[in-house]
Formats: C-alpha cells, sequence, structure tokens
C-alpha cells in the first residue's frame, strides 16, 4: 500500500495501527482460487486473524470458515456463515465447545481422538441427533520444507496414521455418529509447489484406502493447504502456477474416485499476510554500550510474531520508514515494554529516522495481534482498519486505558 495512504490512516487513526488492504486479500483470494480444480472449496483459517469484518469479507467472497474455538464460533455465525459454512478444528476441545457445536449443528466437528468422538456421541444422544464428524490423521508423511511440521512427528494432532483404522471402525460403531470424512493438515508455511502437491496426493490416497478398508463413504476430505508466503530475503515465493499446473495432473488421476466427495483447502497466512501493515511511531533514538535504538509506541505485545517470542531462531519482518529514502543506518526496533524481548527488528537496516517518523511492518496481516500478548503491560489494543477504493472501514477501535478494568470486580475483603 501506497506510503502516502499509510501515513494519512496513521495520522487519522493513531498509532499502533494495523491496515489491511482489501484489494490485496481479494487478489489472494482469487488466485488461490484459481489455482485449485473448480470442484474445490476454501476455508478461510479464522485462527489467522479473527476480526469480524474480515470474516464478514470472506464470507462475501464465497469462502467457508473453518474454527478452533467457541468464541470463533461465535464470530463467525455473527459475520453471517451458516452452520453448514463451518468446520471446528482444535485438539483441545472443552465440554462446552463441544456442546455448542452440536447444538449449532456445523457441518463437521474435526475431531482428533476417540474420547472426543466418545463425548460428541453423548451429546448426540441426549438431544436425538446425528453429528457430522471427520476424523483429523496424523500421517506418517509430512510437507517437505514447511515452516512448521504437522504431522509426521509426535504432535497433539489427530490420530496416528498407526491406530486411524482401529479407531474409524470404532467410531462407525457409535450410533449418534455420522462419518463425513478425513482431515489431514501436514505443515505450514510451505513454499515449495511441488511439496505441496505431493502431501496432497499422499493425502489423497490415504483417505481413498482408509475409506475402503473402513467401509465409510468419503463425503468430506480436507486436504489442509500450508500455502506459504515470503517474509524474509532468501524466501522464494510460492510458484502457484507450477501449484496449479502439478496439481491438475493430479486431480485427473482421482477426480473420478472423488466425484461424490466435497473437496477443500484451507488457508489464511497465504490470504491475508501479504495484505497486512502494522504502523508504529518512533517515540525515541538512543545509543546504548555502541548500539543504536528506535524506541516504539508499539511492539512484541501487538506483533508478537515480529520480535519471534517463543522462537529459536528469529529473522526479521520487513519493515521501511514512511516517505523516507536516503542514508541508511544499522538500527535496533524495539517497542515500550518493559522487557528486553521487545525486540521486533533486530540489527535492520533503515533511512535515519527521527522521532515522529512512522516505521511499517510489511507482512503483518495474518497472526498480527491474534498471536501476541495484548494485555502484557496494559497498553492499549491497536486499532484495526481495512482500506478499499480509497476508503477506510474501522474493524476495530483502539481501547482506551478504560477497557483494561472491563469485566474485573474491586475486591471487597478486609485483611
Amino acid at each position: 500500500m501506497d506510503d502516502k495512504i499509510l501515513k494519512t490512516l496513521a495520522e487519522k487513526y493513531g498509532t499502533p495501527l494495523y491496515v489491511y488492504d482489501a484489494s490485496k486479500i481479494i487478489y489472494q483470494y482469487q488466485l488461490l482460487k484459481k489455482s485449485l480444480p473448480q470442484e474445490f472449496g476454501i476455508f478461510y483459517s479464522m485462527k489467522a486473524n479473527p476480526l469480524l469484518g474480515l470474516c464478514q469479507m470472506f464470507k462475501k467472497l464465497g469462502s467457508k470458515i473453518e474454527v478452533a474455538s467457541s468464541g470463533e464460533l461465535n464470530t463467525a455465525l455473527a459475520a453471517g456463515f451458516t452452520p453448514e459454512d463451518i468446520i471446528f478444528t482444535s485438539p483441545g476441545k472443552t465440554f462446552d465447545e463441544l456442546e455448542f457445536a452440536v447444538e449449532t449443528g456445523i457441518y463437521s466437528i474435526n475431531v482428533e481422538s476417540v474420547e472426543e468422538v466418545k463425548t460428541i456421541n453423548e451429546l448426540a444422544a441426549k438431544r436425538g441427533r446425528i453429528v457430522n464428524i471427520s476424523v483429523r490423521i496424523n500421517p506418517d508423511f509430512d510437507i517437505a520444507g514447511s515452516g512448521i511440521k504437522m504431522t509426521g512427528v509426535p504432535t497433539q494432532f489427530g490420530i496416528d496414521q498407526v491406530n486411524a483404522q482401529a479407531a474409524l471402525k470404532y467410531i462407525r460403531t457409535l450410533s449418534n455418529i455420522n462419518v463425513l470424512g478425513i482431515h489431514i493438515y501436514t505443515g505450514t508455511q510451505a513454499l515449495n509447489a511441488h511439496s505441496i502437491v505431493q502431501s496432497m496426493e499422499q493425502i489423497i490416497k490415504l483417505s481413498l484406502e482408509l475409506s475402503e478398508k473402513c467401509e465409510f463413504e468419503l463425503k468430506f476430505l480436507n486436504l489442509g493447504g500450508g500455502f506459504g508466503i515470503p517474509y524474509f530475503k532468501d524466501d522464494i515465493s510460492l510458484d502457484i502456477d507450477t501449484f496449479r499446473e502439478q496439481f491438475s495432473l493430479i486431480w485427473q488421476e482421482y477426480k473420478e474416485k472423488l466425484s461424490g466427495t466435497k473437496v477443500f483447502v484451507e488457508s489464511g497466512r497465504f490470504l491475508l499476510a501479504e495484505a497486512g501493515t502494522y504502523l508504529t511511531k518512533i517515540l525515541y533514538k538512543k545509543e546504548c554500550k555502541g548500539k543504536k535504538y528506535l524506541v516504539c509506541d508499539g511492539g512484541s505485545n501487538q506483533h508478537a510474531s515480529s520480535a519471534f517470542l517463543g522462537r529459536y531462531i528469529r529473522n526479521n519482518f520487513p519493515m521501511h520508514v514512511l516517505n523516507k529514502t536516503g542514508n541508511e543506518e544499522q538500527i535496533n526496533v524495539v517497542g515500550p515494554l518493559c522487557t528486553p524481548t521487545d525486540l521486533i527488528g533486530q540489527n535492520v537496516v533503515l533511512p535515519e529516522a527521527v522521532p515522529g517518523d512512522i516505521l511499517a511492518i510489511d507482512k503483518s496481516g495474518a497472526y498480527g495481534s491474534t498471536q501476541s500478548p495484548v494485555l502484557f503491560l496494559s497498553h492499549p489494543l491497536a486499532a484495526e482498519v481495512l482500506y478499499y477504493k480509497d476508503k477506510p472501514y474501522i474493524l476495530r477501535e483502539r481501547w482506551e486505558k478504560e477497557d483494561f478494568l472491563r469485566g474485573q470486580r474491586h475486591l471487597e475483603l478486609n485483611l
């Protein structure tokens, strides 16, 4: 997005500020849709960014939605998705969450253990209902080169491939459960098109095998996704054309076998990351023991991904100073928090900046505030704005200091 527009929005709404480019979101969704066989559908992975307005946008684009909590399920319904549009995936669904999903009648609860299915069966029996589920499998393969492996290794996700047949055969004996199909998500942030295609072919083969051996009709198949975007300087962009060409050949082999199956992929990062920018104002510039620092009004409390909290290896998100070129310097970018981990840019090279300048962290549309410790030190949540056809739309208002007391109670205790 143009720096002049970003500067205008920062002046209007203040900083820190998340800005989303609606045109880029539309482009990415249509790009992914065109890369898939015509029969395929897309689930928006709401965990990437659960803002109500963005969910409404994906609804308008024709997407369905994948949720991972009762809070997300409630937001999805508020955004206009029908229960038939919704699947629920999480390794630790609570009793209350399962009850909410059963009562809502969503398209599929993607189950991760036999014990979970037993709970669903009991809830369904009490209500005289048949509940649709899909079984999440942890297969013996993954996506080669993915940023985070979700399968092929010990994880909390799904039922091991070695136990899948026994589990499915047992689940099919439960009177209030209807097995729709299979869900497998092998990895995320994959940038190699061939690896994604290879993984999806393995998923199709395994799902058809399980359907045949366990004698159930494969009505639904979620191939996951893992479509990545290039965050860092050495990353190579996913060649979506190569993915389309290679997968179309694979699909010709399995198209007839899956003619009665609803096939989906899911995506969040690919659809949103490159459409978002995080804006933060430089408050101070200082030097300490030979190192230079830009101290900003927003940091890892609102953009934990840029600080690589919880990661063993860090990189720097792409960032720049709005409307600034010229002499460059190596500098560290930090937020306002009282912790040395609040480092959102380490030894980055930027044009010489001064207090009052606005720093933009690019590719911030996915896993921004939603993955950040936003309550730490009680700095107000950033405002979030969608920009479309020269007009801004507020998605989330900035919190005020009073908002941190919401829901809290005075302690009436005599000591």
